[in-house]
């Protein structure tokens, strides 16, 4: 697959997208989005600039602030895309929240909040917006990535009601992932999200959870089932043994090799089948697992029984992806940056720039086979001129300036087409 061949895709995919959108709507909406991959500043104005926008600008404010479309449908058919292209049996949500710094009173839902990085050139708490969101887990060949799904403005402040909010996003994409109904559904969460408002109805959906939780959460073994013979009067049993400090010590140690956290890495876990108290005695299984670059214990639960502790380890590993994704979608495409009057059209901002963020994800996900030619440019020191995804992204800007909207935008079809000399 060559570069020309990723340009092709990359306009089946945006013409697929917009479809989702009402015909007087699909320009400038296209014209945006463009805009907003080649500028990454986060700034309308400067899409606009970088495009080399044909309408006046009221247009695109008026396309943003007072436009009859749906941002939700677009995250549909984005979806819809994703289950049509990378088709699998199994899929992986990841769910957490992050804080973008704003100094004006009147940015939407701009509240006082934690800082939980905890850096020393930093206050303990800052005033911003808070968004939770909701992520997707890929993996293609050895490449793995995490896609934003839906971004929501938290617009109150405490952990229960973030966890509302969590479930709402979990509700609504849901659906649009079933399609044959054998699909298998997985969570990964931090534990601030490990709760039992959060678990539970996760668990009604039929969606398995995983995510650490704190070393002293009460857990214990099942009970021993008594037989008919030898039943007592009462209730049965919800727990067993507790399984304290020690108890834990006395489980088989076990040290495996896993490639989990961009490398190979040497692990050493305890794991058992238990009940946890604050799920309600629900059946996990517990595993308390080091790494040999930290020096803490960390215990991980999964509410899947089917999986290995091996497997919780790689699947838990996986939930580190959106952390790099919040780093990205906020310094290098502008989240961090972007500002709007109303948390409408700044959903209807902020979904434009994941859905850039995600196209350039996906078409380095299809280039990991790719020659490094045409449009991408060439780093002479870089061993075998490893096609990264910050090398398609400079692809794709010097695309979309060299080949401009007007170029490429067909009014008739209101369809984005590749010039002719381009086609394969």
């Amino acid at each position: 697959m060559n570069t020309t061949c990723l340009h092709e895709i990359l306009i089946l995919w945006i013409n697929f997208i917009v479809t989702a959108l009402p015909p007087r709507v699909m320009a400038t909406y296209i014209e945006l989005l463009i805009g907003a991959i080649i500028s990454g500043s986060g700034h309308v104005s400067d899409a606009l600039f970088e495009v080399g926008h044909q309408k006046n600008y009221s247009t695109y404010y008026y396309m943003l602030e007072q436009g009859k479309w749906s941002w939700l449908s677009v995250t549909r058919q984005f979806i819809r895309l994703i289950t049509m292209f990378f088709p699998r049996i199994e899929w992986i949500f990841i769910v957490d929240d992050f804080v973008c710094p704003r100094s004006s009173k009147n940015a939407p839902a701009a509240k006082w909040h934690h800082e939980h990085s905890q850096k020393p050139n930093r206050p303990k708490f800052i005033w911003g917006q808070q968004w939770v969101a909701l992520g997707l887990s890929l993996t293609w060949g050895k490449m793995s990535i995490c896609l934003p799904l839906v971004l929501r403005l938290h617009k109150k402040v405490g952990n229960s009601s973030k966890i509302t909010r969590a479930l709402a996003l979990i509700k609504l994409v849901l659906p649009w992932f079933k399609s044959t109904g054998n699909e298998i559904f997985r969570c990964l969460v931090d534990a601030w999200y490990m709760k039992r408002t959060f678990i539970l109805p996760l668990i009604d959906l039929g969606i398995q959870v995983i995510g650490q939780v704190r070393k002293d959460t009460a857990l214990f073994l099942e009970p021993i089932r008594n037989n008919q013979a030898t039943k007592k009067r009462g209730a049965p049993k919800k727990y067993g043994k507790k399984l304290t400090a020690d108890e834990v010590k006395k489980l088989p140690l076990n040290k495996v090799r896993l490639n989990i956290y961009g490398g190979c890495k040497k692990a050493s876990y305890r794991a058992t089948r238990c009940v946890a108290r604050f799920l309600k005695a629900l059946p996990v299984i517990a595993v308390w697992c080091k790494l040999p670059d930290t020096k803490k214990w960390i215990l991980i639960l999964s509410t899947d029984l089917s999986l290995t502790p091996e497997q919780i380890i790689k699947f838990y590993a996986r939930r580190w992806k959106i952390e790099p994704m919040f780093n990205e979608i906020k310094n290098s495409f502008g989240v961090a940056r972007a500002w709007e009057q109303t948390s409408q059209t700044l959903h209807r901002w902020v979904s434009m720039l994941c859905i850039t963020y995600s196209l350039n994800r996906l078409i380095s996900m299809l280039a990991q086979t790719s020659k490094n030619d045409n449009f991408v440019p060439s780093i002479q020191w870089r061993v075998n001129k490893p096609l990264t995804a910050g090398l398609v992204r400079k692809s794709l800007i010097f695309f979309f300036r060299h080949f401009s909207f007007i170029t490429l935008w067909e009014p008739k079809s209101k369809k984005l087409i590749l010039p002719n000399q381009l086609k394969i």
